[in-house]
């Protein structure tokens, strides 16, 4: 009976010491991870928990700390990307608006001048004209924008006459081409394909392209339209000493511009918009540089 009661004795005095090591290495593990953590609220880095010794539950806690920490460093990145692009935004649009008001501002100031000559007046109200046109551009094409960001532009897609639609909208750019005497090479078919677009959305993107390339191409121009076996491809072609290879990706992006002396040109939202406008009606548009050939190619599928 004495021995009996020795072991079970003995076999409480193991289990409670099993017990004892087992409640302080989780103890343990558990101030650990409070370290990890301490040091991680005070640290900007991708560091992760760890666990030394095995307990399951433990082990599994680290494992959703873990997801949470990269949930919340990946909404903490974008977050910062949207904060650097918002002060991007607003930077370029000071830009863009302050550059002409400042040269409309000049020429008002010498309007104001009793010895300017007659002549000089009406070049100079001229000038200012222009530059208030492309502020005037310029905020179109930002209302434009944020509704296309918004999802607030309504399309109305129908089936269309491709061809149609990219013939009349090349002759609005007529005098254009003429007074950069270059008139372009047309490539566009009587045999329309049809494809399932908005018109007013459609006739836009081939208007920022045509206008991409006018201020932007020295020459060579061409526009050419074909039917594939899914719907059709169109192609605006222009020679270009200013877009080189690095420029392609990031020519559809915002304000992004390739004219980087002080008096740009454009606003960089053209071909953005040409773009997010092609893709809502379903198209896909590329750019490429072929020797010193700047393309763009537009498609969309057959409806």
């Amino acid at each position: 009976m004495n021995g009996i009661l020795w072991a079970a004795v003995i076999l409480l005095a193991m289990t409670a010491g099993i017990l004892s090591a087992f409640l302080h290495g989780y103890r343990r593990q558990v101030r650990a991870l409070k370290r990890q953590m301490d040091f991680l609220k005070q640290t900007d880095t991708n560091l992760q928990l760890n666990t030394t010794l095995t307990f399951r539950d433990v082990d599994a806690l680290a494992v959703s700390i873990n997801e949470a920490l990269g949930r919340h460093r990946s909404t903490e990145q974008a977050l910062l990307r949207v904060s650097r692009n918002y002060k991007d935004t607003i930077t370029s649009i000071s830009h863009d608006l302050r550059t002409p008001l400042t040269s409309a501002s000049g020429y008002l100031q010498m309007l104001r001048s009793p010895d300017t000559p007659a002549k000089k007046r009406e070049q100079y109200l001229h000038v200012i004209d222009r530059r208030i046109g492309a502020v005037r551009r310029l905020l179109d094409q930002l209302f434009e924008f944020a509704r296309i960001e918004a999802d607030e532009l309504v399309l109305n897609p129908k089936r269309l006459l491709v061809n149609n639609v990219l013939r009349d909208t090349v002759s609005l750019f007529y005098d254009d081409f003429c007074q950069k005497d270059a008139s372009p090479s047309l490539d566009i078919p009587d045999g329309s394909p049809v494809v399932f677009a908005d018109q007013d959305a459609l006739r836009r993107v081939f208007e920022n392209i045509l206008q991409n390339a006018l201020v932007h191409g020295d020459g060579g121009y061409r526009v050419c339209s074909e039917q594939t076996a899914f719907g059709c491809r169109i192609r605006f072609e222009n020679t270009t000493h200013t877009i080189e290879e690095a420029d392609l990706a990031h020519i559809f992006d915002r304000f992004y511009t390739t004219d980087r002396s002080r008096s740009r040109r454009t606003t960089g939202l053209g071909l953005s918009i040409a773009k997010k406008l092609t893709e809502r009606m379903g198209g896909t548009i590329g750019a490429a540089l072929e020797a010193s050939t700047f393309v763009i190619t537009v498609t969309f599928p057959a409806a």
